[in-house]
């Protein structure tokens, strides 16, 4: 909170939403913050996840553009002036990622460009240089013009968390929206400050939730053949992690499992979803789409599933 109400770019509100916590988080910000007049404080009455809480503080904020920032970030000085720059520099750039570095040094990389595969499974391109087109933006810290908010919806709440930000983004896609990185707008990550900074790390509920939004994005964003396709690709590649997992009694072997009859539990809600997607925002064909997304890498996969269970990330050069 600090670092964001003493940068540079002076024409702000933060909006600080509380999922309902019970650790003395909104009393604190009150003390500290409360009689600041950029600052308004939302409590919720009840967890509502990352996506609807998010939601709740879109609705009140009132700028043309938002910004979505988790509460393990601190930001530079800079980063609002570089991304509203980056905002305004074309009219079809509709989401934006801040060049994001660890916290714990501010060198080492912590979200770099990312993309999703036709599978829809993520990569990260270590990019520094120059602002450039993505497929995603990470949710920790994504700009995001109104206009797309009122064009595509805001953020599902189904999700509740997990997969939230490469729906949203996907769908700017098909909204007819660019989605960049943006280096020179940076901000600082503790990782893993809340869910856990990898996969190997995170609750089981977390993996679960993961393995069914991954498939509830397929289903809701994709045409009918490409879903024809992606989709039983998807379910051979969560059954071998099953298996993967309960030859080694790992825990996850239930959590991706649970995350998979969900899916199948849910169909007629993703289904529903998925006609409002197809008819009232798409107005971009798959075969566009499919342009921004990166090539399907089973080497990549394997390497950031091993990184993954050292607690590590992995980030690819171009």
């Amino acid at each position: 909170m600090d670092s964001v109400l003493t940068s540079n770019y002076s024409n702000l509100e933060v909006v600080f939403v509380d999922n309902d916590s019970s650790d003395g988080s909104v009393e604190f910000v009150k003390e500290l913050y409360g009689d600041d007049a950029r600052v308004t404080i939302v409590q919720n009455r009840e967890n509502l996840g990352w996506s609807e809480g998010n939601n709740v503080g879109i609705r009140v904020a009132k700028g043309e553009a938002i910004v979505l920032l988790s509460n393990d970030m601190e930001v530079d000085p800079n980063w609002l002036n570089e991304m509203m720059n980056a905002l305004s520099s074309d009219p079809a750039i509709g989401v934006a990622q801040f060049n994001s570095l660890s916290m714990h040094d501010r060198e080492t990389i912590d979200s770099a460009a990312n993309f999703l595969d036709p599978f829809g499974y993520a990569y990260s391109y270590a990019v520094r240089d120059t602002m450039r087109e993505a497929f995603f933006a990470e949710g920790m810290a994504m700009a995001v013009k109104r206009e797309v908010v009122e064009k595509i919806g805001m953020l599902d709440e189904y999700y509740f968390m997990e997969y939230d930000d490469m729906d949203f983004s996907w769908r700017a896609h098909l909204g007819g929206y660019k989605v960049v990185f943006v280096p020179s707008a940076t901000v600082y990550h503790a990782r893993g400050g809340f869910v856990g900074a990898t996969v190997m790390t995170r609750n089981p509920l977390n993996i679960a939730t993961y393995t069914r939004n991954h498939l509830a994005t397929l289903i809701k964003n994709y045409e009918l053949r490409n879903l024809a396709y992606a989709l039983p690709v998807v379910w051979y590649f969560d059954i071998a992690k099953v298996i993967n997992y309960a030859l080694k009694r790992n825990v996850r072997a239930l959590a991706v499992l649970k995350g998979m009859f969900l899916a199948v539990k849910d169909f007629k809600i993703l289904w529903s979803k998925r006609l409002q997607v197809q008819h009232r925002i798409r107005s971009v064909s798959d075969r566009t789409i499919k342009k921004s997304m990166t090539k399907f890498n089973m080497h990549a996969q394997r390497l950031f599933l091993n990184l993954q269970s050292k607690g590590k990330r992995l980030f690819l050069a171009e």
